[in-house]
């Protein structure tokens, strides 16, 4: 069982106190998801990862903390349109409003996770359009990190192969197979070409779904691309 605390806060944009209720620490047991999803119990810590200030709607994992000109894209109509869009689940809108604060603060790595975590409160909520629209923004997002010189992660590969998989759950098998096909031809980390093994027989068969690291590693055999 996971704890619960209360936060107790002032938002940073609007001077509004701000109370929430917040998991303690949780680890995770289990193999992670392609996209680096965790196991439970952190895993469904998620709807505590992002807040929202009920106030002025600013969306931060510390909503009591604001980088400079997170004030300003929170009265964006872009932002005011994306914290209540109908078409997300609620917490999701949180994330992609998060998003969109790194996004116009030029921090798109961090832009680009935000939005797969939204994808994953759209997966919870059985949500699959959504979700699929969360990880092609997601994707475009770590394709502009990577041409500013930001990654998503340090382990050479990662970074190609949470593309890889965001592609595919989108539906975008044509780009997917390139990404896999060209990070096998670079003889990446082992982890790193089970991974993608993995995902050039889950393109083949057009799956969609979420799978797992272990998974992954159960497959040591080259396949065609």
């Amino acid at each position: 069982m996971t704890h619960l605390r209360h936060l107790n806060t002032t938002c940073a944009v609007c001077g509004e106190a701000c109370r929430f209720t917040v998991p303690e620490a949780a680890g995770c047991v289990g193999s992670r998801d392609l996209d680096t999803r965790p196991a439970e119990p952190l895993r469904s810590t998620i709807y505590a990862w992002v807040k929202r200030c009920p106030s002025c709607g600013y969306c931060a994992p510390d909503p009591g903390k604001a980088p400079e000109g997170a004030a300003d894209v929170v009265k964006l109509p872009r932002y005011r349109w994306q914290l209540d869009a109908r078409k997300f689940p609620n917490i999701a809108n949180t994330f992609l409003c998060w998003s969109i604060i790194q996004e116009d603060l030029g921090l798109l790595a961090q832009a680009a996770w935000a939005s797969l975590h939204a994808a994953w409160v759209c997966d919870d909520e059985g949500e699959d359009v959504p979700a699929r629209i969360c990880r092609k923004r997601a994707a475009d997002l770590l394709r502009r990190a990577w041409e500013k010189g930001e990654r998503l992660a340090g382990l050479e590969g990662t970074d190609e192969a949470v593309l890889a998989d965001l592609l595919r759950r989108a539906g975008r098998f044509r780009e997917a197979r390139t990404v896999v096909a060209e990070t096998l031809e670079k003889n990446p980390l082992p982890i790193i070409a089970d991974i993608m093994r993995l995902q050039a027989r889950l393109i083949a068969a057009s799956d969609r779904g979420a799978h797992t690291v272990a998974e992954a590693r159960r497959f040591r055999q080259p396949v065609p691309l």
